[in-house]
């Protein structure tokens, strides 16, 4: 089997001896060294796959590899979805003023009983637009609103639970001022 030295990889080509590499670019395999024999062999005969994690998404979080943080799974790509149309708020958008959400808006009633109506009318309504984007079956098991005292100004923490596919569950923390 001839091999040709200049289409082997550089680390390869790295390894070789210089007085073979400089005699002529086209060798015998037999004819090498065992060691050289052995490295080469080694390298045509491994498998040339690439796998790769199939991703849903991506965070806008920087990794530990100064790149985005993807999103595998089902359940947490849902929870993203839901928390990030969550916190955008109506007239946020300047060309799109009607986009957004009216949680904060909603929060702050003080109807207690209109305030539950309206938040689990816009948030069954998100519900349904993830599940017909992402192809799966989400039911919201509770929506908890729980006031945080603080000075001057109320905020909220607003815990919604998931369960998504009839078998995962998902939670999402928020916090409303």
């Amino acid at each position: 089997m001839e091999v040709d030295f200049r289409t082997l990889p550089i680390a390869i080509q790295r390894q070789i001896p210089i007085s073979l590499r400089s005699y002529k670019n086209v060798h015998e395999l037999e004819n090498l060294p065992i060691v050289i024999q052995n490295m080469i062999r080694y390298y045509f005969e491994k498998p040339f796959t690439v796998s790769y994690n199939s991703s849903l998404d991506v965070k806008p979080v920087i990794s530990k590899y100064n790149d985005f943080l993807s999103i595998e799974d089902i359940s947490d790509l849902i929870t993203e979805y839901l928390k990030n149309y969550l916190l955008i708020s109506r007239r946020t958008y300047p060309f799109d003023p009607l986009f957004g959400c009216r949680l904060k808006e909603l929060v702050h009633t003080k109807d207690t009983q209109l305030k539950k109506t309206l938040l689990t009318s816009e948030i069954d309504n998100l519900i349904k637009v993830i599940s017909i984007e992402t192809r799966s079956i989400i039911d919201v098991e509770s929506i908890q609103i729980i006031p945080i005292a603080e000075t001057a100004a109320v905020q909220y923490e607003v815990i919604i639970s998931l369960l998504i596919n009839k078998t995962k569950r998902g939670k999402l923390n928020l916090n409303i001022e």
